[in-house]
């Protein structure tokens, strides 16, 4: 039988979808040395939102984090994310951003990348693709799955073999934000794409938002699968990732082996419990399987942004009214995946219509862009009376054949001499005074 292998998202995916990118510096190092120990295939690090966030709201320079962490963990590859749209944010931002961005994160530390797109922009993946090589990092392009009747395993399969005719992947990786991949659709959509990536490995990502993953683990292990991604105990479950611990019992059962320390395993496990229990942080449970989540899929980091922003305007009564009008946008959109950007964009939709009372009456500058194309061309029709209400609001003149310009990464460094790349890169995550002008001038939105 099969080695099943880990990719650790502890620090990364979970505590994103548990604690929205909060997990500080201080908390993670500590432990870092014993995290080395497990056994992992790689660990995930925060990408370019968590960069922001980490700025913002941490105070930290997220370079500093990885130079620490690589030289704490020399035996376990660090793998944090770009997209081929942007490198900190939702909207479209100049390619020579995204590359400043993998170029320095390889500097600092990192060994590998795992490219959260859509198969939407090929030229700007394949471009990007192909300077995280140059740079010596290891690549995994992710599909991330969404329930639809346009996203059929046929569709899947399509967007591998552009991967593939592409070039460059070290690996393809399945990635469900949503969670609503089922265990009985595993059993066709995993071997419509191994048989599609012939050598290379494949990996397996979901999360537990249905309570589906574990069993969908248990079914891509019989079909397979060698590489699957979850968290330590405290942090897996809810709307987190399946937990390490549950997923080699699993295996094991299976007839499979696990390479892990689980002295280290468990060592890990405890030290995130007690910390998360002294600052007063969120651990993970098992979910009950709620239906409606099916029609809506927000991802779990989204709900707890959704539920906030209802509460700042005093109307917290209307999150089932909101995923509801998030429903309804999503197939009015064409049915696009439901991760960044596309979550973001329909979820911020669907709360202006709904807040306001009027569907489409404001539209959301992302929507505008979307509908334009600025995101490639989508996997489904859009509506088209909805389209036509989009196209004809004020915004949609502004944006009309007006995409921003690319730069150049010289460019980007005559925003402001003398800083540093790192700084630059800083400074985009979380633009402020002088600086934010000229960003906006450089980046044509001004």
């Amino acid at each position: 039988m099969a080695e099943i292998k880990l990719v650790d998202q502890t620090i990364r995916d979970a505590q994103q979808s548990l604690w929205g990118f909060r997990m500080p510096t201080d908390m993670i190092l500590p432990i870092a040395g014993v995290m080395d120990k497990v056994g992992y295939r790689a660990m995930g690090v925060v990408g370019g939102r968590g960069t922001v966030v980490a700025v913002r709201y941490l105070h930290e320079n997220i370079f500093e984090r990885f130079r620490l962490l690589s030289q704490a963990m020399p035996n376990t590859p660090l793998r944090t994310s770009y997209m081929a749209h942007s490198a900190f944010g939702f909207d479209l931002e100049p390619i020579a951003a995204i590359e400043l961005w993998i170029r320095r994160c390889v500097a600092n530390g990192i060994k590998s990348f795992w490219v959260c797109d859509y198969q939407n922009m090929m030229d700007r993946l394949s471009y990007l693709t192909k300077v995280a090589k140059e740079e010596g990092a290891h690549v995994v392009i992710a599909l991330m799955f969404t329930l639809s009747p346009v996203h059929t395993d046929e569709l899947w399969a399509k967007k591998v073999r552009m991967i593939m005719e592409m070039g460059g992947a070290d690996a393809i990786q399945l990635e469900d934000t949503a969670g609503v991949l089922t265990p009985e659709r595993t059993r066709t959509l995993l071997p419509a794409i191994q048989r599609e990536i012939g050598n290379i490995p494949f990996e397996f990502h979901e999360h537990c938002t249905m309570g589906l993953a574990p069993m969908s683990y248990v079914e891509a292990m019989q079909l397979g699968t060698t590489v699957l991604h979850t968290a330590v105990a405290p942090l897996a479950n809810s709307s987190s990732l399946p937990s390490a611990e549950n997923t080699i019992k699993n295996a094991r059962y299976l007839g499979h082996t696990a390479e892990i320390d689980e002295a280290a395993l468990k060592t890990v496990s405890d030290y995130f419990r007690s910390e998360a229990q002294k600052r007063g942080m969120e651990m993970g449970e098992p979910v009950e399987y709620n239906i409606s989540h099916y029609y809506h899929q927000v991802p779990g980091g989204m709900m707890g942004t959704l539920k906030n922003q209802l509460a700042e305007v005093g109307e917290a009564d209307k999150l089932e009214q909101v995923l509801e009008e998030v429903a309804r946008v999503r197939v009015e959109l064409g049915c696009p995946v439901m991760a960044t950007p596309y979550s973001q964009i329909v979820a911020a939709q669907a709360f202006i219509n709904v807040t306001t009372g009027k569907r489409y009456e404001i539209v959301s500058e992302e929507v505008v862009k979307y509908a334009l194309g600025y995101y490639g061309e989508p996997d489904g029709p859009v509506d088209q009376n909805v389209k036509e209400k989009i196209l004809g609001s004020s915004r949609a003149k502004q944006f009309r054949g007006n995409k921003p310009p690319e730069i150049t990464v010289d460019d980007l460094r005559k925003l402001e001499p003398g800083l540093s790349d790192d700084e630059i890169l800083l400074k985009i995550a979380n633009p402020e005074g002088e600086f934010k002008d000229k960003l906006k001038v450089l980046f044509g939105q001004s």
